[in-house]
């Protein structure tokens, strides 16, 4: 077993340990595994990277802190998650400001893109309809906190189609991720809260996590099967 697939197993098992110590609320084995999942997927970029850039260093310590801050009770406040995560999101625009080329669509290609932008957008609208009056005075940077995302998946559902490369790919199922995790955990802060929500974020986050690793790793290589001509 090379090394790439053992960190494979390592945060695979780290998220089931993880998730194990949610449902069996063993904080300390939840705390263990969280901090050392963020490790393995932080040591998955130093190893795998043949260039360490400060940028990637910088987008990774900030999901990680906003990800281990709950576990701090002192500073762990939605608030400063939502915070933190904003700064995040915002930064990820330059790996779309870098890597941009000139857009070039078919019909397909349109009809994917308006297809998927308006299912989303019913899904933004409907989300923050339910936790708009839950979240009170931080509304407005729940809006921006979801406005983030939408703009990051559209933009880069854009990216991917257009470019057809592994490197968007990545992108965009990372954005996706980020995207579905944190409207499940603005429904289970602010809306309904329970432990299932819970769970399926214990496991997007991570693979969020992986995804955007895998982006910042790969070269751009056009996809060659032409099975991938959407979403």
């Amino acid at each position: 077993m090379n090394e790439g697939k053992l960190l494979k197993f390592i945060i695979s098992f780290l998220v089931v340990l993880q998730v194990l110590g949610f449902l069996f609320q063993n904080s300390l084995l939840c705390s263990a595994s969280t901090s050392l999942l963020f490790i393995s997927i932080a040591f998955k970029y130093i190893l795998e990277s043949k260039k360490i850039k400060p940028v990637h260093i910088l987008v990774l310590f900030l999901f990680f802190i906003s990800e281990l801050m709950h576990l701090i009770t002192e500073i762990g406040t939605i608030k400063h998650r939502m915070l933190v995560r904003i700064i995040g999101y915002i930064m990820l625009f330059y790996f779309l400001y870098y890597n941009h080329k000139s857009f070039k669509y078919n019909r397909r290609d349109v009809f994917t893109l308006v297809l998927g932008s308006l299912l989303y957008t019913v899904i933004f609208f409907i989300t923050y309809s339910v936790v708009r009056e839950p979240m009170g005075n931080l509304s407005l940077i729940g809006f921006l906190h979801l406005l983030l995302l939408y703009v990051l998946l559209i933009v880069g559902a854009m990216h991917y189609i257009n470019i057809r490369s592994e490197k968007s790919l990545w992108f965009f199922l990372a954005i996706l991720n980020f995207s579905f995790s944190d409207f499940v955990l603005l429904i289970d802060e602010f809306y309904l809260q329970s432990s299932e929500l819970k769970v399926i974020r214990l496991i997007c986050q991570p693979l969020a996590l992986v995804f955007l690793v895998n982006y910042m790793i790969t070269k751009y290589e056009y996809l060659k099967s032409e099975e991938f001509e959407g979403f």
